[in-house]
This record gives structure tokens, C-alpha cells and sequence, in this order.
């Protein structure tokens, strides 16, 4: 029983998740999910009472597939990461998602949503980051929110703002420069440097 319950769950999150790249959040409706995934609509209202339920648990379950890379060293991870969001940016599922974000922020439910994710990455990049201060590869105190909106904010400005492509190589080249700043102990914040003086 439990192993049919969890093939309903991963097959409506898994038909929210197209539907939000296909029509929106604005658009989506509960009966077009139930079709693709073949659930009754009242199973779905039962577990999600409401669509912003069901897109939250979608988009949740769709980042928890993804395991944070342990590549050995913070540029690996960082990259790893980095090429990952960039083939996700460049599926049909992954650029209907992108234009939601973008084009429905003004519904307070969708910025909601976009916070709550950008929450969620920031904390498990967060994660790699430290991993890269405990093996010495980045001085203690480092100000990691620097190094992630430089490296994430370049490469999605690029990526989504600028619809150019992303190599991996000018990936890798971009979190080089970050890195070198970081270790360089260019990546503190002025208060920071006040307060150490």
C-alpha cells in the first residue's frame, strides 16, 4: 500500500512540475494535473488543499532528486552546480519555470515560491562552500553570500537576462575569479574589516 501511495505522489508532483513549465503558475489547474498523471483530482486536493501546496511540494521534490555534488574540491562542487542549473535552464520544463518566476513575481503566491527556492539553494550551496573553509581551500570567515550571488547572479544574468549561453569553461572561468577574490580575502564585507581592525 505504502509503495502505491508513493507512486501517486511522485507521479502528481512529477505532472505539477511539467505543468508549470508548460503553462505557469498563473494557468495551472489542478484537473490538468490529474490527467497527466492519471490521479483523481480529490486525491490530489486532499493531500495539497491548495495549488500553492501543490507547486511548492513539486518544486521541492524536483530539488531534493538532486543531490549536492562531493566532488572533492569547492570548484568542483560549485561547478557541478552551476552546469546543472544551466541544463536545467536550457529544458522546455526548466525555461516555463524560469518565465514564471520572472513574469509572475507580482502574484504574492509565486514570489512566495521564489523565495522559498532561492532559500533552499542558498542554503545547500551554502553547504559547499563550507566544506571548501573546513578542508582550507577558502580562509575561515569568508563572506559566502558574496561568493554565491557573484557566481550565481553573473551566470543567470548571462544565462536567463541576456539568453546567452553558458560553456562550462566560462563557468569554471568565472567561479576561478570568485574563488581567487575569496582567497585573496577580497570577499568580506567593508563592516567586516572595520570590525577585525
Amino acid at each position: 500500500m505504502r509503495g502505491r501511495a508513493e507512486r501517486v505522489v511522485s507521479a502528481v508532483l512529477s505532472a505539477t512540475h511539467e505543468e508549470l513549465g508548460r503553462v505557469g503558475y498563473g494557468a495551472l489547474r489542478v484537473e490538468d494535473v490529474a490527467a497527466r498523471s492519471g490521479v483523481n483530482k480529490t486525491t490530489i486536493y486532499r493531500r495539497w488543499p491548495t495549488k500553492a501546496e501543490l507547486v511548492t511540494a513539486a518544486l521541492r521534490a524536483a530539488n531534493d532528486e538532486q543531490e549536492q555534488p562531493d566532488t572533492g574540491t569547492v570548484r568542483g562542487d560549485l561547478l557541478a552546480v552551476v552546469m546543472r542549473s544551466v541544463h536545467l535552464c536550457q529544458t522546455p520544463t526548466g525555461r516555463g519555470i524560469v518565465r514564471m518566476l520572472q513574469m509572475e513575481r507580482a502574484d504574492p503566491e509565486v514570489e512566495a515560491l521564489s523565495r522559498a527556492l532561492r532559500d533552499r539553494r542558498r542554503q545547500d550551496n551554502t553547504v559547499l562552500l563550507e566544506r571548501g573553509v573546513a578542508r582550507g581551500e577558502l580562509p575561515a570567515g569568508v563572506n559566502m553570500q558574496i561568493i554565491l550571488d557573484l557566481i550565481f547572479g553573473g551566470i543567470h544574468g548571462r544565462l536567463i537576462h541576456r539568453g546567452e549561453d553558458v560553456s562550462e569553461d566560462y563557468a569554471a572561468a568565472a567561479i576561478d575569479i570568485v574563488l581567487a577574490g575569496a582567497c585573496a580575502r577580497a570577499a568580506r564585507m567593508p563592516s567586516e574589516e572595520r570590525s577585525q581592525t
